[in-house]
């Protein structure tokens, strides 16, 4: 049986429109540089860690894995991405198994995201509320920040982003574009503002601490654990799970690139910027506060004192407080915007194989995959439901993240494989190179209580590990119920596709 009947048709029929820009800008979504300098790192360091050098060290570490993905998505550019690379270089089985248990984790991280979004909106007004006194902003903030408000506009914001991407495929697309774009000028924006004050930093940012209500005792000094490369080392995990590694975005989308090097610079040039703008960005704080008060400020106030927040108690002028705050609920937006493309392919690509349901592979005339659009909505407002329910419930999923850990370690193992049949050596190295990265990384998701999947006593939370267990086994159950359905039904084994790389 030829190739082409094996799939469900001889061409996905999805459009080569994906330009430079919007391969670069995909992944800078994917890899969140300004989320990264808000509150998902700077509230986790322990004493003794600068987060700047530890963003040097992980953007080293992670060059292998970038080499890997531009150099497979150079040979195998399909929609779909890594799941395509893992299903053909491995087996059908544990493509579909990861693929699907990654998807899983990701529509209930975007849920959260969504649902928090509330939380970077209600920082940003109760921040200007209170530099400014305006008590109505800081009223606001505590209300968008009840569930039932976080659950609306979170699901307006999803719902909207979804109409994009439904209306036309290209849309979806620039609306990714144009809010990374802005995400980075305000970025550079705010690096500004800091750099400027940098001279009488302590002086200019005593009005942010007095309205936040936390400047430090005098002698705050003496509670800072001495600078340690152990304790910064201690700190990459942080940057390695939750920024870094995220760069399979554009790979996924790789079909409808107009120039297979589009990918290759979707790659490697986000991976670059997130870590200029992360190290920059911390340096900047380390430069102008001095180690010991900024990480006083990181490790008792770490939710309040950050980047965006700092740059904005820095100035005084309304407009560019505002600049600011928007442009950090802009990253949270792109989030959103990306991942919506991002889960639509994947699906796309599982059905393609005839794993999943036929349905999800059409387009309608504006050459949107509609109905995996629909699905991913369904899904997500279903889980924007699980925070409204319980909060510490739902937070528990956010520990789900190690099963990205173990997709990447997997997708290194069969580049390793792929080196080794091939003779390419340095994939092989690569590959090897970062599987074991990433099985330390796995280490640190599993038994590191900061990421959400162990308790404080070491025991695993139980909503983590069962939802962990629960996308791997669905992901399986899938494959098999998939393969008994078109053996007996259509005397196709499924296995056959998977020594067949899909027809674009």
């Amino acid at each position: 049986m030829s190739g082409k009947n094996l799939f469900v048709r001889e061409s996905s029929g999805l459009v080569k429109q994906v330009n430079a820009t919007d391969s670069i800008m995909l992944n800078l979504g994917n890899m969140s540089a300004g989320i990264a300098l808000f509150t998902s790192i700077s509230p986790y360091i322990t004493g003794g860690g600068i987060i700047w050098i530890a963003a040097i060290i992980g953007l080293i570490l992670t060059l292998p894995q970038a080499y890997i993905y531009m150099f497979l998505s150079g040979k195998i550019p399909r929609t779909g991405g890594d799941y395509v690379w893992l299903s053909r270089l491995t087996h059908g089985s544990v493509g579909m198994t990861m693929g699907f248990a990654l998807m899983i984790e990701s529509t209930a991280f975007f849920a959260l995201v969504a649902y928090f979004f509330s939380s970077a909106v209600g920082t940003v007004l109760s921040t200007i509320g209170s530099l400014d006194g305006i008590p109505s902003l800081v009223s606001l903030s505590s209300t968008l920040s009840t569930p039932l408000y976080s659950y609306l506009l979170g699901a307006v914001i999803f719902a909207i982003i979804i109409g994009f991407n439904i209306f036309k495929a290209k849309w979806g697309y620039k609306l990714v574009t144009v809010s990374v774009i802005i995400s980075i000028i305000t970025t550079i924006i705010a690096m500004g503002i800091i750099a400027v004050n940098i001279p009488d930093f302590h002086t200019a940012i005593t009005p942010f601490l007095k309205a936040m209500s936390i400047t430090p005792p005098s002698n705050y000094a003496s509670s800072v654990s001495p600078f340690s490369i152990i304790a910064t080392i201690g700190i990459l995990p942080l940057l390695a799970i939750f920024t870094y590694p995220w760069m399979q975005a554009t790979p996924a989308i790789a079909a409808e690139a107009k120039n297979v090097n589009y990918v290759k610079l979707g790659i490697i040039v986000p991976l670059l910027l997130t870590g200029a703008f992360v190290t920059i960005g911390f340096g900047l704080l380390y430069l102008a506060g001095g180690y010991a008060f900024t990480n006083y400020e990181f490790i008792n106030n770490g939710f309040v004192y950050t980047f965006w927040t700092v740059a904005m108690g820095l100035t005084s002028n309304a407009i560019l407080q505002w600049i600011i705050g928007i442009g950090l609920m802009i990253w949270e937006f792109s989030v959103l915007a990306y991942g919506v493309i991002v889960f639509s392919r994947y699906i796309f690509a599982m059905g393609f194989d005839r794993l999943l349901p036929e349905i999800f592979t059409r387009l309608n005339k504006a050459g949107s995959p509609v109905y995996t659009h629909i699905f991913d909505l369904a899904l997500t407002l279903l889980f924007l439901v699980l925070p409204v329910i319980s909060i510490s419930g739902a937070t528990a999923l956010y520990g789900a993240i190690v099963i990205g850990m173990i997709y990447f370690f997997t997708v290194s193992i069969a580049a390793a494989k792929y080196g080794i049949q091939n003779k390419y050596w340095p994939v092989v190295a690569s590959g090897i190179f970062e599987a074991g990265y990433f099985i330390f990384l796995t280490y640190e998701a599993v038994t590191n209580p900061v990421f959400g999947f162990a308790e404080p006593n070491g025991a695993p939370n139980p909503i983590t590990l069962g939802f962990v267990i629960g996308a791997f086994v669905a992901g399986l159950a899938i494959y098999l119920v998939a393969k008994y359905y078109h053996k007996t039904k259509e005397g196709l084994n499924v296995d056959v596709l998977f020594k067949e790389i899909p027809p674009e």
